[in-house]
């Protein structure tokens, strides 16, 4: 076979080569075309590195703009066989002794995404070992295949002439570039977003893994390794950063990795120099997750947290996977396993580093073997190791196990339907005083990692088996309560829908317990004394009826008009059950209660104060109504009322003693009040009429002539000659000066109808404050004076706070 046959077999391969790839990008799916978009960056970043001369590292530029691009490295120039493998893409590297991750193989054909036209410029290395420059254009423009071989053709013929060309020798000057003049196709403006946006997120574990290259320049800004040993790291000299021209370096982001066999793994991180604090960054999701010193593209979700890097990874003929059979590739990823669990137990042994859920997110597929390897050892592990900051602000800085030593999950993680409910679904469960929660910064990032735990149904099921007063420890306050469970079922309607919450929700009742809203009805303002008649009468009423305070459901029961209960109603069912008690009496003689005749009592006093409700609502029970007193309640009331009248009280009176009566009890009950508020809360306020003026003057003038008349006879006080005069002395109206064995006192004067006392006069309690004094009270019949001993006995006090005296 001749010369010519063996180079007619070469280029007809080189065609069809190439005739392939470039239909692969054309015609391939959107996907794949994708996936190619991502690649054309790295493969000329690969052929760059692999010009890098011994023993130093590189530089590149790539600058972008609308029309073109221009990516350029001052690594070795292309030599002849360089340039030959690059027009018809025969790589040299399955023969080369050093190891290329690139070298102008088929990645190369993805940068004709970009323009089908590429111009290389630069320094040529003849063969002869001399040097010329060079301007040589790659061309793929209409690529059929005989298109295809005729263009090959005449660039090899143009790379004789460039290896032959008998000019001077110049100096080699290592700067080679590659231009692509932009067409402005969607595939094209795509591909250059893509591969930038790739470029960026990775830049920093490019520089991290390959020692090869010294920086990166992207339109004007350079990115070049810094190392420092000024932050804390599981092991020595293994955070850098990435020094740009215009870094800020309040907000400095370090890449930290620990090495070791072959194998490195690196997260992003910042640093708090005030607070030396180490704090894990996100990962982005399209941030390939294997690297072989270039990122792997396509490995974005590959089941390990944060990135892996080995230049022993076998990987797969794409450069988008390692080889999951490889043995080797085993032995590497067992050690980055390891790694792993040093990187975390760095975490737990100290209190420095924070967010790392940063670094624990795994996402769940069914995975096969390395990876399955992977997501089993990291998971178990991470699982019951306390990493998780929990919300409990009384214990500081205090960090918890996602799972305890029995597998059993001690954090909380509450997870609504809707995205946006989250942090409101938080601040509800730490509002209620549940503990054992991430606190509010770190929440999603945990919750993220395990999944929720805890969900509003799972809220719901838990108020079945208790009371509200039960619920209430935390808020020790029935209001607080309900404004909380509020919260709770408007949250629960947002995120399901009032259709589904009714179908399990338990809610509070007047009876203080939770029941399913299904046997609940909505009390629509029913009348309080009705309403406490029929909870008397019919135990169960109360549980039937919902708080008051719930107010997320109106709008249902509203819609559901079956469902409400009012004062018209309410007033049917006790209309029923007196009936009912009535009747039994009537027909078997049954004896009636002392409790049913209490709650009788309330409905008739019910009748006298609401007549129009009562004939409008009552009508059977108010035609009832001797029926509901017995003969000896009707006399036990009426020698009450007689009582009541003959001590000069009336209605208003009754109400207003019974009201202090009360208050009173809560005034001296209450520790926190001091003598001079209780003294101001204890003052007797009343509303005077001109009668009841009349009939308390009355009163006094008979009480203050009766006391006069009665001291007078004894021969320890002096008294004026007459009634008249002693009152042309007086202070006031009931406080008088008297002489008693010769020693000037002051008198209070009170009368004790109705036998009690009611002070009204602030100057009454002025001298009653003071030492000298006596207090002389008269009923009409009987002068008496008071002492403390008989206060105490009349009032049945027998314990008196001295706080403030």
């Amino acid at each position: 076979m001749t010369k010519d046959k063996y180079f007619e077999i070469a280029l007809n391969t080189s065609t069809s080569k190439i005739f392939n790839e470039l239909k692969n990008i054309k015609e391939s799916s959107e996907a794949k075309k994708n996936e190619i978009r991502r690649r054309w960056i790295w493969e000329l970043i690969q052929n760059a590195s692999d010009c890098t001369p011994r023993d130093r590292s590189i530089n590149i530029s790539l600058e972008i703009a609308d029309d073109r691009i221009s990516f350029s490295h001052d690594g070795t120039p292309f030599s002849y066989d360089n340039l030959f493998s690059l027009i018809t893409q025969c790589s040299e590297k399955q023969i080369s002794e050093e190891k290329l991750t690139g070298k102008f193989g088929t990645g190369f054909m993805s940068t004709f995404l970009l323009s089908e036209i590429v111009e290389i410029e630069g320094t040529f290395i003849r063969e002869s070992g001399t040097c010329t420059d060079m301007n040589f254009t790659i061309d793929r423009t209409n690529g059929d295949y005989l298109d295809i071989r005729s263009k090959t053709e005449e660039m090899l013929s143009k790379l004789d002439i460039l290896n032959n060309i008998n000019n001077v020798a110049v100096e080699k000057i290592n700067k080679t570039k590659f231009i692509y003049n932009l067409n402005g196709t969607p595939e094209s403006v795509a591909a250059v977003k893509q591969g930038v946006e790739d470029l960026i997120a990775t830049l920093p574990y490019l520089l991290a893994f390959n020692q090869n290259i010294n920086s990166i320049k992207y339109n004007g800004e350079i990115y070049e390794r810094e190392t420092t040993n000024s932050i804390p790291s599981p092991l020595d000299r293994n955070i850098f950063s990435i020094k740009t021209s215009n870094v800020d370096n309040d907000t400095m982001k370090y890449i930290l990795f620990l090495k070791r066999n072959n194998v490195t793994i690196a997260c992003p991180v910042t640093y708090d120099f005030d607070n030396k604090l180490l704090s894990f960054l996100n990962i982005p999701e399209n941030m390939p997750k294997l690297f072989c010193n270039f990122p792997l593209i396509g490995s974005e979700e590959y089941s390990f947290p944060i990135i892996v890097n080995s230049d022993l990874f076998d990987v797969e003929i794409d450069r988008n996977a390692i080889r999951d059979g490889n043995a080797g590739n085993k032995k590497l990823i067992e050690e980055a396993v390891y790694l792993y669990k040093k990187l975390i137990d760095f975490c737990t042994d100290n209190v420095i580093t924070r967010n790392e859920f940063n670094i624990c997110l795994l996402k769940n597929h069914q995975y096969s073997g390395l990876q399955k390897y992977c997501y089993d050892e990291i998971k178990g592990y991470i699982e019951k190791k306390p990493l998780i900051p929990v919300n409990n602000p009384s214990y500081g800085y205090e960090r918890k196990s996602y799972l305890d030593d029995s597998g059993h999950f001690q954090i909380y993680l509450p997870k609504a339907k809707k995205e946006y409910n989250d942090i409101l679904f938080w601040d509800l469960f730490t509002d209620g005083g549940y503990v054992s929660i991430p606190t509010r910064e770190t929440f999603l990032g945990w919750r993220k990692i395990f999944g929720g735990n805890f969900y509003l149904k799972l809220f719901n099921s838990m108020f079945e088996e208790i009371n509200i007063t039960k619920f209430n420890g935390y808020f020790n306050d029935e209001f607080k309560t309900c404004e909380w469970l509020n919260r709770f079922y408007s949250l629960w309607v947002d995120d399901e829908g009032m259709e589904q919450v009714i179908k399990s929700a338990f809610v509070p009742t007047q009876d203080k317990n939770f029941h399913h809203i299904n046997n609940v009805s909505y009390d629509s303002n029913i009348n309080d004394v009705l309403k406490g008649i029929i909870f008397e009468l019919d135990s169960s009423y109360n549980k039937k009826l919902l708080d008051r305070n719930i107010s997320v459901f109106d709008s249902y029961y509203q819609n559901n008009p079956l469902k409400l209960q009012d004062t018209r109603s309410c007033a049917g069912l006790i209309e029923l059950k007196v009936t009912g008690i009535l009747s039994e009496e009537t027909v078997n003689q049954a004896e009636r209660k002392n409790e049913v005749q209490m709650t009788f009592n309330k409905l008739t006093d019910f009748f006298l104060q609401e007549p129009k409700l009562s004939e409008d609502f009552l009508p059977k029970s108010l035609s009832k109504r001797m029926l509901l007193s017995s003969p000896e309640e009707t006399l036990r009331r009426m020698k009450i009322a007689e009582k009541v009248e003959r001590n000069g009280i009336d209605m208003e009176g009754l109400d207003e003693l019974l009201n202090n009566q009360q208050l009173i009890k809560n005034i001296l009950a209450n520790p926190q009040l001091n003598t001079e508020q209780i003294r101001e809360l204890l003052k007797h306020v009343v509303t005077s009429t001109p009668e009841m003026r009349k009939y308390f003057e009355a009163l006094l003038a008979r009480s203050v002539s009766n006391v006069y008349n009665y001291l007078k006879k004894s021969p320890r006080y002096s008294l004026p000659a007459t009634l008249e005069e002693w009152q042309a002395n007086q202070y006031k109206e009931t406080i008088f000066p008297i002489l008693k064995n010769g020693k000037e006192l002051t008198l209070v004067v009170r009368p004790t109808d109705g036998d009690q006392i009611i002070f009204y006069d602030e100057g009454e309690l002025e001298v009653l404050d003071s030492t000298d004094y006596e207090l002389w009270t008269d009923n009409g019949t009987e002068q008496k004076i008071i002492t403390l001993g008989d206060l105490l006995k009349t009032t049945g006090i027998t314990k008196i706070p001295l706080r403030k005296l």
